[in-house]
């Protein structure tokens, strides 16, 4: 529940979320009456340094969201402690993260991802103008309102201006998001922001990560090579935004965008950018050629205006009916009078021309012969249409007749077909009788002649198994009698043979005695110390740990592949048995030896912490965790891990933390933001050593990986100034083998 100084003022309504590191509540202010999420932690142990540097995380999430105010950012109302517990009480945001939406295979047009990003980059900008880098900006830090406005939430690894809260060199965010100086261990500022923004944008617009792959595959990729553009991996995605991704994931911070509102102008002018023209499909000019060409069509006809009293010249019809269209023709060119009139009559005014009375006269009479001329046609139409009917009605009445004729007729044949093959089944029925009749007799008589011969072949069955049993009671005592002889034979030549075995047996343990007396005076003559402290100290390029009891050696370490056998021929020449050496050496591929050759004089006595091992089936496999089991020394030592890669490189897996005497550390296990070691390309044999000193061997943190002279220059100052100072230094190596699919 709420700590006691926080019951008073909020009222709990449910939680949002449990788990090892505490617990988020929904809650109520009571005063304000705002609803709230209230982060709450317990305190941690100080001997425990994981659990510090979480405490330090939270503090420093509520000392950055603090400081900032912004409607796209989450904000932070208030922090406190006490003796056993801390929290943060923040704005609740109900909407859910843009993570959830992504798992769920949701996509977004390209609108709405403009205006995702530009909020992510207005908070930013935000922030950064107030010293404050995000250092984690991936989709689940990024929460949607229900009303769908984007609020950037956990700051717990941001880096603070003036703050030395973080050191250099430590690996903190999210490896997919993560900019190539944060994978080199280097100071970060807002460009890591832009970075991971631009991963977050590529996402958003081909539903896939620039950077996939475990640990080790994300930092070769983001450190090394480029992501295909966005529209080469989806059709949606405007060509615009390659560039702007090529810029945002520049591998030199120097090249990406100054500012979050430059990056977020350059997403707008992308979605704004004109397109390329479209290529013509076909001929131009010729219409029909090119499906993308214009059609023209004609307007149509405009009815002509006259003067007073003129009519419209109206159109012929779509259809053709029969006839031609006297009554339109005549009604168009009684109009055309009429307009030819009135122009005449405009053009030279009254009393210029014909007499108006006369004219009207003259056009009503051409009216009635048109409406005539009409009525004639209609009744034409007519007429020839009832002789059409007449012809048709005459021809169906005939087909009729001849349907029937010819129904008659094909009755008639099924008849007489229908009385043939009754004809022709009944014969077939007599003469399949008959056929059944003599197939019946044939069978009885061929029975009768098959138990004839039964019975002729029982009688000489059962003489010939009498004769076969005769027989084999002739056989059966003369068996019994060979096996009587052969029990004595037997007999005789088993005691021979114990009589034998007894002898040779005697002559082995003769044999040995003599043997182990020559073996206990060849051991008693070998000095195994110095054969041992010889081997481990003249194989080149190996770091072989010894020990020596009354009759047995031990080598123990790394060599490189090959060299076990030069080991054993030594072995042989030195005269030491192959019982009496025990060799648990591991092979490796790997330009390894002016390492091996550095750290040779610290390695520890076989058999003495500090012991580290693998977890796991060896070779290890892709996408498997490498994690490793180390047991610490009887006195408190600080713990480095040090991982040799073929491409020439160190990685500083475990750069300092001091342990307790005999402590079991487990290393590599998820935890929080760091997803473990998880094994992937390139495979092979890779050489990790753990180092152990009572007081700390480099001034500052190394680089999380860099090149293998530099780190070879560094530990050997450091050793040169630990032998100065007296302090104890013990190595121990162990390879690391892995494969794509065991």
């Amino acid at each position: 529940m709420l700590p006691a100084e926080l019951s008073q003022k909020y009222e709990v309504r449910g939680t949002l979320g449990a788990g090892a590191m505490g617990t988020v509540y929904d809650a109520v202010d009571r005063i304000i009456e705002r609803r709230v999420a209230i982060k709450v932690v317990n305190r941690p142990n100080e001997s425990d340094p994981e659990a510090v540097e979480a405490h330090a995380r939270f503090r420093r999430e509520a000392q950055a969201a603090g400081r900032l105010s912004h409607p796209n950012i989450v904000g932070v109302y208030d922090y406190g402690e006490n003796a056993t517990q801390a929290w943060i009480v923040m704005e609740l945001v109900e909407g859910g993260s843009l993570k959830g939406r992504l798992d769920r295979q949701e996509r977004f047009a390209i609108p709405e991802i403009v205006r995702f990003m530009g909020e992510v980059c207005a908070g930013l900008q935000y922030s950064h103008q107030r010293g404050v880098v995000h250092r984690d900006i991936k989709p689940g830090n990024i929460m949607m309102t229900t009303e769908g406005q984007v609020k950037i939430a956990d700051f717990g690894i941001a880096r603070l201006e003036n703050s030395s809260m973080t050191q250099v060199g430590t690996l903190i965010g999210t490896p997919s998001y993560m900019a190539p100086e944060q994978f080199r261990g280097e100071p970060v500022d807002l460009r890591a922001d832009i970075w991971a923004s631009g991963v977050m944008l590529y996402q958003l617009l081909t539903g896939e990560k620039p950077f996939e792959g475990g640990f080790s595959a994300v930092m070769h990729k983001a450190l090394n090579t480029e992501p295909p553009p966005p529209s080469t991996l989806s059709v949606t995605a405007p060509r615009g935004f390659d560039a702007v991704i090529a810029r945002a994931l520049a591998k030199r911070p120097e090249d990406r965008y100054r500012s979050a509102a430059e990056f977020a102008e350059a997403i707008r002018n992308a979605v704004n950018a004109p397109a390329a023209p479209p290529e013509a499909a076909g001929l131009p000019g010729l219409p029909g050629l090119n499906d993308d060409a214009t059609m023209v069509s004609t307007r149509p006809p405009v009815a002509p205006s006259g003067g007073p009293g003129a009519a419209p010249v109206p159109t012929a019809p779509a259809g053709g009916g029969k006839g031609p269209p006297v009554a339109l023709i005549a009604g168009g060119a009684g109009a055309l009078v009429v307009a030819a009139a009135a122009g005449w009559f405009f053009l030279l005014g009254p009393g210029s021309g014909p007499d108006p009375a006369i004219a009207e006269r003259e056009r009503q009479e051409q009216l009635s012969r048109q409406a005539a001329e009409t009525v004639r046609d209609t009744a034409a139409r007519e007429a020839a249409a009832r002789e059409a009917a007449a012809r048709e009605q005459a021809a169906r009445q005939q087909a009729e007749t001849a349907a029937q004729a010819a129904a008659a007729r094909e009755a008639a044949a099924r008849d007489q077909s229908a009385r043939e093959q009754a004809q022709r089944e009944r014969l077939a029925a007599e003469a399949a009788a008959r056929e059944a009749a003599a197939r019946e007799q044939a069978a009885r008589d061929q029975a009768a002649r098959e138990q004839a011969a039964r019975e002729q072949a029982s009688r000489e069955q059962a003489a010939r198994e009498q004769a076969g049993r005769d027989q084999a009671a002739r056989d059966q005592a003369a068996r019994d009698q060979a096996a009587r002889d052969q029990a004595a034979r037997d007999q005789a030549a088993r005691e021979q043979a114990a009589r034998e075995q007894a002898a040779r047996e005697q002559a082995a343990r003769d044999q040995a005695a003599r043997d182990q007396a020559a073996r206990e005076q060849q051991l008693a003559r070998l000095d195994l110390r110095a054969a041992a402290q010889s081997i481990a100290v003249s194989t080149p390029c190996s770091l072989i740990a010894w020990s020596v009891a009354d009759r047995s050696m031990t080598l123990s370490g790394v060599v490189r592949r090959g060299d076990e056998a030069a080991i054993r021929q030594e072995l042989a020449r030195r005269g030491v048995p192959d019982d009496v050496a025990r060799l648990e050496l591991t092979a490796f591929d790997g330009n390894f030896c002016e390492a091996l050759d550095l750290l040779r004089p610290l390695l520890g006595p076989a058999g003495v912490p500090p012991l580290v091992s693998v977890i796991g089936q060896m070779p290890l496999q892709r996408e498997e965790l490498m994690r490793l089991d180390v047991q610490m020394p009887d006195w408190p030592a600080h713990l480095y891990v040090a991982y040799f890669m073929h491409s020439g490189e160190v990685a500083n897996l475990v750069p300092s933390a001091l342990q307790q005497p005999g402590a079991q550390v487990r290393l590599g296990e998820p935890q929080g933001n760091f997803p473990g070691w998880v094994v992937d390309e390139p495979y092979g044999t890779d050489l990790a050593i753990v180092i152990v000193s009572d007081r700390p061997l480099f001034g500052s943190s190394r680089p999380v990986v860099e090149p293998q002279a530099a780190y070879l220059a560094a530990l050997a100052a450091a050793l040169r100034t630990a032998r100065a100072n007296g302090t104890r230094v013990v190595v121990r190596p162990v390879v690391v083998e892995t494969v794509a699919r065991r």
